[in-house]
């Protein structure tokens, strides 16, 4: 199928539309009765709901803004702004600044808002390789030259990362770097080993800590372990069972009253599963393939190798890591901690990937297409102006 521009920017804006108005609607029925019989948030049913909507506010204006900044800003500025996300992944380390929860410090504190570097450095870590790719050409033959500095940084940004601890960020980040170096034609040798060194790393830091390999083993088999290890698994999995073809509807779901942990935010796919049923599963599915297909199709049209690359970037890592959600939902990987594009609960994850489909939509407008258009705009005054100086004499 033949579409242009602003049929692909329009698809890309219906997608993120359904999807965060669908998330929207889950996020109350989630969390509703949770908010609503809690003094922490007021009793007030709709607590998150509320706050979502001003997280998209805010991620909408910015997706508008960013979609008429020209991408070539990223490129001439990487090397700052690389280095602003990284010390904000240090502040995540600062006693005072930091947010620290189930565990975990990934968060910056601004009083009214949490804010999680992580998700900005994903988007910032493939404008980097974009960036690398950009410089050195497309397919590279000398491979080492051009990877192992970007290797370097980003395994730089995924060590301070890991150590929040954000293991399913990280498996992200280098996912979806691994697929944009593999597009750009890089030697399948040294894609092949960076892959083998990855998944050896990912073994160890797995062995290393007792709650990671307690996850693994709950993932292999749930049900001996359904009320210690395995119980977010079998919970997730008793959502998807009770939702069946159509679901129990908007509302009608039972795990959200307490059965189901973090459902609003890593598992919210889980209530669609059952909420929605198989129906929802696969329109939800649907939509991200297509986001994912629009964003590639903006890449192949981009007008230089930055913009190409940065494309192909930012649409991977939202395919990649809705994927990685779902199947952690349906216990086809282990829990990894992370939420759903567009659909979960949270302010960081909402606003930098509404972000990025204004970044998206910027690269469709200056495409190739666009170049060909001001081209052929220009022709088209010249002649003109021959005709009138023609009708003149």
């Amino acid at each position: 199928m033949k579409i242009g521009k602003r049929h692909e920017n329009m698809i890309l804006a219906l997608c993120t539309l359904f999807l965060t108005v669908l998330g929207l609607l889950m996020i109350y029925s989630a969390t509703n009765v949770m908010a609503g019989s809690s003094a922490r948030y007021g009793y007030d049913p709709a607590y998150f709901f509320k706050r979502q909507i001003l997280f998209l506010v805010v991620g909408v204006s910015l997706a508008v803004t960013l979609s008429r900044v020209d991408h070539d800003f990223y490129r001439r500025r990487i090397a700052l702004l690389l280095a602003g996300t990284f010390l904000l992944l240090l502040l995540v380390y600062v006693p005072g600044v930091r947010h620290t929860a189930n565990g975990a410090s990934r968060w910056i504190s601004l009083r009214f808002f949490t804010f999680q570097p992580s998700e900005l450095a994903k988007f910032m870590l493939l404008a980097y390789a974009a960036y690398v790719i950009d410089r050195r050409g497309e397919n590279p033959r000398e491979g080492y030259r051009a990877f192992l500095p970007m290797l370097a940084v980003m395994m730089l940004f995924v060590v301070v990362i890991i150590r929040e601890p954000d293991f399913g960020m990280a498996v992200v980040i280098l996912v979806s770097c691994l697929a944009i170096v593999f597009i750009a034609g890089f030697p399948w040798k040294l894609l092949a080993g960076f892959a083998a060194a990855g998944i050896a790393g990912a073994a160890v830091l797995i062995a290393s800590k007792p709650y990671r390999m307690a996850r693994l083993q709950a993932f292999i088999d749930p049900f001996p372990q359904a009320q210690a290890a395995g119980y977010q698994v079998v919970q997730s999995l008793i959502a998807f069972s009770n939702g069946g073809l159509l679901g129990t509807g908007v509302g009608g779901g039972r795990q959200k009253l307490f059965y189901l942990p973090e459902m609003h935010t890593d598992y919210i796919f889980s209530v669609i599963g059952e909420e929605l049923g198989f129906v929802g599963v696969v329109l939800v599915g649907a939509l991200f393939v297509t986001m994912v297909w629009v964003g590639y199709r903006v890449a192949r049209r981009a007008r230089d190798p930055f913009g190409k690359y940065l494309a192909t970037g930012f649409s991977s890592v939202i395919g990649i890591q809705a994927l990685m959600n779902m199947m952690v939902g349906l216990s086809m990987l282990p829990p990894k901690g992370m939420v759903l594009p567009f659909l979960s609960y949270g302010g960081s994850s909402l606003i930098l990937h509404l972000a990025a489909i204004g970044v998206l939509m910027n690269v469709s407008l200056k495409g190739a297409d666009g170049l060909v258009d001001a081209d052929d705009r220009r022709r088209g005054r010249d002649r003109r102006a021959r005709l009138s100086g023609d009708r003149a004499c």
